[in-house]
């Protein structure tokens, strides 16, 4: 047997250009932190100050005709607002529907997550007491028709979120369709890859948070009932800190509207809009205003989600998505 020969290996050569990067978008990152902390205490102050004699109300959300607005108009008013017909007007009222899904993907087997009907909260982090009872891998026929078919059982909850890249390409034409039907109309950049679809049940609710870029959500399916509070009530909204984890998460409970008000008496000072969205409405969410959905029936939306404004970098607001990004880099 011929014997083994040694091979010396050139040790492997750092990339000095992605280290150079990589430390670069550190500082970055650590120095907008540092630069909106002081800005969101001012904020968070002052807002508190100019806000503490106001008495709060409820009310109605405006509703605009799709042929009245502009996109580019929508998103530089920054302004939340219902549009009705904007998925017709756009030529993709067949798109995301129920129809469209179980031609496209219903046959692709998914897995699903079932909650607890008495904490039916949907949440990317931490809190409100939600729990799992069971996750399964069905078809999304199948999840359809337990979801908008009226077939889940009374103690279970459930609310799937399907990114492009899920269910083999089939959810991501559906997004590049809503794509191709806005880009002609904003000059503001989407981005298709960070929207999605919701399959939500009865009385599934996404408690009050705030996001750091504009975003339409379209109803397809079903209707939601909706509730949006501008930035300057977050101080009275009970956030966490942004500097924490779970920072985009409200301390009130899952229904904001239950909440004690002996144990939450800020939130009487608030202006809370509502409205409820139906098949074909499309609602405007503005960078940084706080909201909270609740799935009346079985439904189905898609937030479709542009780019973050320039201009929203130096939001107080962005101290939650700053500090989450710093946070990962030194932990991870």
């Amino acid at each position: 047997m011929r014997p083994i020969e040694s091979v010396d290996r050139a040790p492997a050569v750092p990339n000095i250009a992605d280290r150079a990067r990589s430390a670069a978008r550190t500082v970055g990152i650590t120095g907008l932190t540092a630069t909106l902390t002081p800005i969101w205490l001012a904020h968070h102050g002052a807002t508190r100050l100019t806000t503490r004699r106001r008495r709060g109300s409820t009310e109605r959300l405006p509703r605009v005709a799709a042929a009245d607005i502009t996109i580019d108009g929508l998103l530089d008013a920054g302004r939340p607002v219902v549009i009705e017909g904007l998925t017709e007007q756009l030529g993709i009222g067949d798109t995301a529907t129920e129809t469209a899904l179980r031609t496209a993907v219903g046959d692709a087997d998914a897995s699903v997550t079932f909650h607890d009907a008495g904490t039916p909260y949907f949440l990317y982090s931490g809190g409100y007491g939600a729990e799992v009872v069971e996750r399964r891998t069905m078809p999304v026929a199948e999840l359809l028709d337990l979801v908008l078919g009226g077939h889940l059982p009374d103690d279970r909850v459930v609310y799937q979120l399907f990114g492009p890249r899920s269910l083999d390409g089939g959810i991501a034409d559906q997004l590049d369709a809503f794509d191709r039907a806005i880009r002609p109309h904003t000059s503001h950049r989407t981005e298709p890859r960070f929207s999605g679809v919701w399959i939500g049940s009865t009385g599934v609710v996404t408690p009050l948070h705030h996001d750091a870029w504009p975003g339409l959500l379209f109803q397809t399916h079903g209707h939601k009932r909706a509730a949006i509070y501008a930035p300057t009530d977050r101080t009275n909204l009970y956030f966490r800190s942004p500097l924490r984890g779970e920072g985009r998460w409200s301390e009130l409970p899952g229904r904001s509207a239950d909440a004690d008000p002996d144990e939450f008496p800020l939130l009487a000072r608030t202006i809370r809009h509502e409205t409820v969205l139906a098949p074909g409405d499309a609602m405007y969410i503005p960078p940084f205003w706080a909201h909270e959905m609740e799935a009346v029936e079985g439904n189905i939306s898609v937030p479709f989600r542009f780019a973050t404004f320039r201009r929203g970098r130096l939001d107080p607001g962005f101290l939650r998505p700053s500090a989450e990004l710093l946070r990962q880099r030194f932990t991870s």
